[in-house]
């Protein structure tokens, strides 16, 4: 049998500083991470020549993508000052995925980079539950895998 090979668990990244050295900073509490790309296309309907009676078949140009990326998971106030140094500011993120190998830190599969916008920050709190995160990064340009070597 065969079995995909799957990643168990990712974390993201913010880049902090340039460098050299370039400094990335862990959203740490973020443990749930979904990566989300699309495609957006125009369509338009052609009517086959040799039988114009017929309804026209749907033909799809692609006009754009974008792609975004979605974390929840424990709010944490050691990072709150790097969260909102890039709430709404264009920003490197890097996306690294691992493979449960029963190590401390996991086996790194590979890592998605690219430049994004925090555009949503969301905090929840209550008496009887500790403290989640959810945020949104709207991704520029191109998201670019790298497998782990």
């Amino acid at each position: 049998m065969a079995y995909p090979n799957s990643a168990d668990f990712a974390r993201i990244y913010i880049q902090t500083a340039e460098g050299p050295p370039v400094v990335q900073t862990l959203i740490c509490g973020v443990e749930g991470v979904n990566i989300n790309r699309s495609v957006q296309t125009s369509e338009t309907y052609r009517r086959d020549c040799t039988t114009p009676n017929r309804p026209g078949k749907r033909k799809l140009r692609v006009t754009g993508s974008s792609w975004q990326i979605t974390g929840s998971g424990s709010d944490n106030v050691d990072i709150y000052s790097d969260i909102e140094a890039v709430f709404g500011v264009r920003s490197v993120y890097n996306i690294e995925l691992y493979k449960d190998d029963d190590t401390d830190a996991g086996e790194l599969m590979g890592t998605y980079s690219g430049t994004a916008i925090m555009t949503a920050h969301n905090q929840a709190m209550t008496d009887e539950a500790p403290g989640t995160i959810d945020i949104t990064l709207d991704g520029e340009d191109d998201l670019v895998w790298t497998a782990a070597a």
